[in-house]
């Protein structure tokens, strides 16, 4: 018997999934996420998790990880004292950015600190061409000079950012082996290797942030491994990247950069393959977590893929799942503004002290909070298993924090603040569908966090969305998306050429180079699977800055380029209203996709536990106290069916049905809401 392990670290729990590959999901563990150490919780969760279930340590096939260390390093300001070399008169570029501003009319406008300060920015001779032929070589003393005060500032890590290196690494990897002899202490980013693309300003950003991660990467990733091998679990730890497939602690300790965005990416990897399954392939996935809320558009099973991000107000480049966040979750604080407005987040309580229901210190009012007073959630459904809410509390926080401010009293506080809370996760949804001119009104919504499944039903009627797919275990998806992950690598290259038959001798040099990284990655990532391969273009129009990527089907011929064109038309008009089929259409880069699948053969068998018929209790839905009936989820089975209003309550989460919405559980035991007709 074989079993795997997924795990996902969140702002305020660690969550865990344990899955037989025979019989499918068998347990879920979450447990409070451990700040200064997050492999202790999930060392903990885990082996905690393997000893209820008598699992033998030697029988695990596959532990793989989604983690928030990275981003938690960035947000918190707890990155690695780091260095950036680069080409003379570019010392400056990641404070000058770009133009554009976040907000046009908000003059107290605020750029982020660089990630490298100025005095650890060295300029060193030397200079490339656009087309990377050398103009000036390194100057050498310049370069010893340069390592000289490294040394002295004690630098953890160090990036090397020359101008156009994405056309010839030489200079760079020069550079990278006289720090390695120099400072052997020291790890080193260069931007060749991080994203070898043009725009020099997001490259420069790239970099700069992953050479001060490396050094916080690799000491919880071998404190992980290590803790993991120890306990006799044999599989390597892999790593849930940004663009939602796996790697080995090897290349994440190289390029953590890459993971960024790994827990969002895990969910929405979960909510494709359970809605697919139930031959659903339209969705709108919905993570709604403690701090959070990150939606996802999926059409036809296809994860949407960009290849820019911000972080903190950082340009990020590199493969990413095509997410759009809000800083709204279930831990997001509610507080009244100087004008008299309640707002609710982005500050958020947390794991520690967390919500006022907690008991854990809290004294700020939270989303949670609204939840407890509304009656949605309750003492006698403990939060993951044990942690009982204390309602009263919550109350009392909400009426002299919110109510005594607006004269309201705590029922009408925590309807404010969901309704205010509702404004933003809609904004989110018609940011990933509306404002890319696709009708929300023809997906299905798929909630998943901790938090996902209580708002999900009233997000769905205000978007007019006919039905929600609540997953049997949405509170721990992104655990879940990690344990069916495949190995996955994504390259990229810039290549400037005509999109004809003129063109494709370059681009198919460029595909040359690609396919060598790709050789490389499988036999660092020890894929011994047949690996697939796919590739894409970016396109854009003559005279335009900014490209969009379409497939490429075969090797880059005459036909080849002609098909890509048409599909860059099409997806140009359905992005902007119009196409410019009588413009020439110009390649910018290349890409290329390699993945080896992974085997995923496990059913979604359950066995109901419990007596499935409901208690009864209030709760505030549609303007008033209505009776609801309530459910525990476990005891469920395939075929039930209710009317709302009700609440389903499991160990993970908690689904509230609206008045005039019907339940079912389908024959995978997803939970089905649709509007009654």
């Amino acid at each position: 018997m074989a079993w795997r392990v997924g795990v996902d670290t969140g702002g305020t729990f660690t969550d865990i999934a344990l899955v037989d590959e025979e019989r499918g999901l068998i347990a879920v563990r979450k447990v409070p996420s451990s700040k200064e150490d997050p492999s202790q919780a999930i060392l903990s969760g885990v082996l905690g998790l393997l000893a209820d279930h008598n699992v033998p340590h030697a029988e695990i096939s596959r532990f793989n990880h989604g983690t928030t260390v990275a981003v938690n390093a960035v947000l918190e300001g707890n990155a690695a004292r780091a260095g950036l070399l680069t080409t003379s008169g570019f010392r400056d570029v990641l404070e000058l950015g770009r133009q554009r501003r976040p907000h046009l009319y908000d003059m107290a406008v605020r750029k982020p600190e660089p990630v490298v300060p100025r005095e650890l920015r060295i300029e060193v001779g030397g200079r490339l061409a656009a087309d990377g032929s050398e103009v000036q070589p390194v100057d050498e003393e310049e370069l010893q000079a340069a390592i000289d005060r490294l040394r002295a500032a004690a630098v953890e890590a160090v990036g090397v950012c020359l101008l156009h290196s994405y056309a010839d690494s030489a200079q760079e990897n020069k550079i990278r082996q006289r720090l390695h002899e120099a400072l052997p202490g020291a790890s080193v980013s260069v931007s060749s290797e991080v994203h070898p693309e043009y725009r020099e300003y997001e490259r420069f950003s790239t970099t700069a942030v992953n050479a001060s991660l490396v050094p916080v990467m690799r000491r919880y990733l071998d404190h992980l491994s290590d803790g993991v091998a120890a306990a006799g679990i044999t599989p390597p730890v892999r790593v849930v990247q940004s663009n939602g497939g796996l790697a080995s602690i090897t290349t994440t300790g190289e390029l953590p950069v890459s993971t960024l965005f790994s827990g969002p990416s895990a969910g929405v990897l979960g909510a494709v393959q359970l809605a697919s399954e139930a031959g659903i392939r339209d969705i709108i996935t919905f993570d709604m977590g403690g701090t959070s809320t990150d939606v996802c558009l999926i059409r036809d099973g296809r994860i949407p893929i960009v290849h820019e991000r911000e972080m903190d107000g950082r340009p990020i480049m590199g493969a990413m799942v095509d997410v759009v966040s809000v800083g709204s979750g279930g831990g997001s604080i509610a507080w009244v503004d100087d004008g008299g407005l309640l707002k609710v987040g982005p500050k958020s309580a947390g794991a520690m002290p967390g919500p006022v229901a907690y008991g854990r210190g809290g004294i700020f009012p939270t989303v949670t909070d609204a939840d407890c007073a509304l009656g949605y959630l309750h003492s006698d459904a403990p939060l993951a298993g044990t942690l009982r809410v204390d309602t009263p509390a919550a109350e009392r926080a909400l009426e002299t924090q919110i109510g005594d401010g607006l004269g309201l009293d705590a029922t009408q506080s925590a309807d404010g603040i969901l309704k205010v809370l509702q404004a933003d996760l809609v904004g989110a949804v018609r940011a990933v569908s509306v404002a890319r001119g696709t009708d929300p009104r023809d997906f299905t919504l798929v909630p998943y966090g901790g938090a996902g499944p209580l708002h999900a039903s009233a997000l769905a009627r205000e978007l007019d969305i006919r039905r929600v797919l609540v997953p049997p275990a949405p509170g721990i998806l992104c655990a879940y998306g990690a344990l069916s992950a495949d190995v996955r690598g994504d390259f990229g290259a810039t290549c400037v050429a005509e999109a004809t038959e003129a063109g494709a001798a370059a681009i198919t040099h460029a595909y040359q180079r690609l396919d060598e990284r790709a050789a490389h990655w499988a036999e660092v990532e020890a894929v011994t699977d047949a690996v697939v391969l796919e590739r894409h273009i970016e396109l854009h129009y003559a005279n335009q800055s900014h490209a969009l990527q379409v497939p490429l089907d075969g090797h880059p011929d005459s036909d080849a380029l002609r098909r890509a064109v048409a599909d860059f038309h099409k997806l140009y008009e359905q992005r902007y209203g119009y196409a410019l089929p009588e413009e020439p259409v110009r390649v910018v880069a290349v890409r290329l996709t390699a993945t080896a699948p992974a085997e995923r053969s496990w059913s979604s068998e359950r066995i109901p536990e419990g007596d499935p018929a409901p208690t009864i209790r209030d709760i505030f839905v549609d303007g008033s106290w209505q009776q609801a009936e309530i459910y525990r989820r476990e005891a469920l089975p395939s075929g039930w069916s209710c009317q709302g209003p009700a609440v389903v309550g499991q160990l993970d989460a908690t689904t509230i049905i609206l008045p005039g919405q019907a339940a079912r559980i389908d024959e995978f035991f997803n939970l089905i809401i649709e509007e009654a007709q």
